[in-house]
């Protein structure tokens, strides 16, 4: 599943260059971008919040990140905040543990990644300790170090988890807090549109403006496009709906939820079959009315499994299924570009912009993705490859992808064209990096893994996949980040 917001959603940790180049403001000015409509899909840079760019050797340009020109430094757009608001937020690290078994004294932990030395995060998120949700609270500044020797964590009912010793990190002091009018609130526009879809934009005061969620006015949610089997078609999922992880029946067959008691029945409902083919979409339904609390399964692989109610927790049954509407993967045709953009389209004249890219020399899409040494290519989507042994003694290296295939009767797996592997850097340094290979065949051999000593490993409900060599990194388009000026 592909996410529309998934940039938007995680740290920008590639924003924050430098002024926008002379190349930048040529291909602003010049680039046919989408047949003759606007280039940047109504994205543009405010008075203080300056949109960041990836932009490549062919001229083609993604949106990347923002950056805070009044606070000197790169931001992500971070919806749903304690006060329900969404705010410009720097980019953090750690987590929030306390000192004592009454979670009155914060410090923060940072992992301590023993193969090499990384500077700690300038900044800290805090988190509500709301049953109903996980929502950023409180913004901090990291202070000194200081020594614990143990720790306690704070439950999402209040209660306090400990103690815990830690050993793999470091702690520091909790600065002083970042006041939320620091930072730029951003608010997200009404639908642009007449009719079932509009596509909405987060935007800013100063003048900031980019895209965000599609708005469903039929459902009277945002959605969010998923693709399933079908890759050029994708099927826009309501947001905020709950996950019907039980059954009211022995046989699985009538799906159910559970929410905390306290808090708001969702309008809609998400249920997957545990069953399913990978290709297979979640099924949404309107959210039923409550049930009482037995009988009560659960899906466990091919079993269906009855367990017991949980005390302050409604039980919901699923109403009427949702007949949820598609829109079309586009691939733009701009003239000289070997990159292309990517729309979801709609009948009702919606075109959203995805976050991948279309590489038209490879025939795949691929993503930004930044380097530890800095460079940035425009690399393929697909799956991961990890090394196994083909020997008893773990003497014979060799690198597999592990495609989910769900049960025996779903046949083979869709297989990706590319495989991404992670390489591990040498001892003292933080230099990981990633190479990618193509798919080749599938692997019938024997299977080995060696975590402390080398034992079989038999797949289950996974096919394996061999890879060829690495390819060179100068086959995928480079690029640069710029921020507009």
């Amino acid at each position: 599943m592909r996410r529309l917001l998934l940039c938007v959603l995680i740290g920008a940790s590639a924003c924050g260059g430098g002024n926008v180049s002379d190349l930048d403001a040529s291909v602003a000015d010049t680039a046919p971008g989408d047949g003759g409509l606007d280039p940047n899909d109504g994205a543009r840079s405010g008075s203080r919040l300056k949109l960041t760019w990836f932009v490549f050797a062919d001229g083609s340009r993604q949106l990347d990140g923002l950056y805070d020109a009044q606070r000197k430094e790169s931001c992500f757009i971070y919806p749903n905040w304690a006060d329900g608001n969404a705010y410009c937020t720097p980019d953090f690290g750690g987590t929030i543990v306390y000192t004592s078994a009454s979670c009155t004294t914060k410090v923060a932990q940072v992992y301590r990644d023993p193969s090499c030395a990384r500077p700690p995060p300038t900044y800290l998120l805090d988190y509500s300790t709301s049953t109903c949700s996980y929502q950023p609270a409180h913004l901090y500044t990291r202070g000194a170090p200081t020594s614990v020797a143990q720790y306690w964590y704070k439950n999402a009912n209040g209660s306090c988890s400990g103690p815990f010793t830690g050993a793999s990190y470091d702690f520091y002091s909790v600065g002083g807090e970042v006041s939320l009018i620091d930072l730029v609130k951003l608010t997200v526009s009404s639908p642009v549109g007449a009719q079932r879809f509009g596509q909405r934009y987060y935007q800013s005061s100063d003048g900031m403006r980019r895209p965000g969620p599609i708005h469903d006015a039929m459902l009277g949610v945002d959605c969010y496009p998923n693709v399933y089997a079908d890759p050029t078609v994708a099927t826009c999922v309501p947001s905020g709906a709950g996950y019907a992880s039980y059954d009211h029946d022995a046989a699985c067959t009538q799906p159910e939820l559970g929410i905390q008691t306290s808090c708001p029945k969702p309008t809609y409902t998400e249920y997957y079959d545990g069953n399913a083919c990978p290709s297979t979409a979640p099924r949404y339904y309107t959210t039923g009315n409550a049930v009482s609390g037995t009988p009560l399964y659960f899906q466990s692989g091919s079993s269906c499994v009855a367990t017991t109610p949980t005390a302050n927790t409604t039980y919901y049954q699923v109403g009427a299924q949702l007949s949820l509407a598609t829109l079309q993967l586009e691939t733009d045709n701009a003239a000289n570009r070997r990159l292309q953009l990517v729309h979801y389209t709609t009948t009702d004249g919606v075109r959203a912009r995805d976050y991948a890219l279309y590489d038209s020399a490879k025939t795949v899409q691929c993503y930004p993705t930044t380097m530890p040494d800095g460079t940035i290519r425009c690399f393929p989507s697909g799956g991961y490859a990890s090394t196994y042994y083909a020997n008893s003694a773990c003497t014979q290296q060799i690198d597999l992808v592990d495609l989910y295939g769900g049960p025996s009767s779903c046949g083979s797996p869709p297989v990706p064209k590319y495989a991404s592997k992670t390489i591990t850097p040498p001892p003292g340094s933080c230099a990981y990096s990633s190479e990618t290979h193509l798919i080749t065949t599938p692997y019938t051999g024997p299977i080995y893994t060696n975590y402390g000593s080398c034992q079989p490993f038999t797949p289950t409900n996974t096919r394996m996949y061999n890879v060829g060599p690495a390819l060179p990194m100068t086959d995928f388009v480079s690029g640069n980040v710029f921020t507009d000026p």
